[in-house]
Formats: C-alpha cells, sequence, structure tokens
C-alpha cells in the first residue's frame, strides 16, 4: 500500500471514531440487543440462507437499537435540563386567547 492510502486509512478511522466519544454506555447496550434480535429475526426470515437473513438483520437491529436509545438519551437529558431551567411544574400554562391582533 502506498504512504497515501494508509494515511488516509487513518485519518478516515480516526474521524469515524472521534464521532463515537459523547455515546453512554446505554447506546451501545441498546445496540447489542437491537443487534441480537435483528440477527434472530433475520434468520428466521431468510429461509434460504440463514447466515445471510442473520449478518443483515443484526447489522440494521444494531443501527437502529443504538439510534434509537441515542435520541431517546438525548430527549432524556432535553426534558431535564427545560425542568431544571423552567421548574419542575408538571401543570400547563395558562391558556392565552389570541383576538387576531384586534382589540376587543
Amino acid at each position: 500500500m502506498s504512504l497515501l492510502r494508509i494515511c488516509g486509512l487513518v485519518v478516515l478511522l480516526a474521524a469515524l471514531t472521534a464521532g463515537c466519544t459523547s455515546m453512554s454506555p446505554y447506546t451501545y447496550t441498546g445496540a447489542g440487543v437491537g443487534g441480537a434480535l435483528g440477527a434472530g429475526a433475520g434468520a428466521m426470515l431468510d429461509q434460504n440462507n440463514r447466515w445471510r437473513g442473520a449478518m443483515v438483520g443484526g447489522l440494521m437491529g444494531g443501527a437502529l437499537g443504538g439510534a434509537a436509545t441515542e435520541l431517546g438519551r438525548r430527549a432524556a437529558d432535553e426534558d431535564a435540563r427545560q425542568r431544571r431551567m423552567y421548574g419542575t411544574s408538571t401543570t400547563p400554562a395558562p391558556q392565552t386567547y389570541d383576538s387576531g391582533g384586534y382589540f376587543q
């Protein structure tokens, strides 16, 4: 391999792993559970080649499980941040009625 390809590969791997630094351990757990469930479902659904079905299902399940877990964690963090900022009251804000910009 040429030096340019090796350097390009190192830069690519560094860029891909840099995005994973802010993930929580729960994201990896969600990806593992999703991958296991997806592999099982894929193996059952692909009658011709069960290994192929398990591989495709595991990859898709891992990606979806990790993404769903990360999105849920971010939503929970945002909710906790807003509750700290605006108070912990769960009662809805009072209704204001818009008169269309005209005084009545």
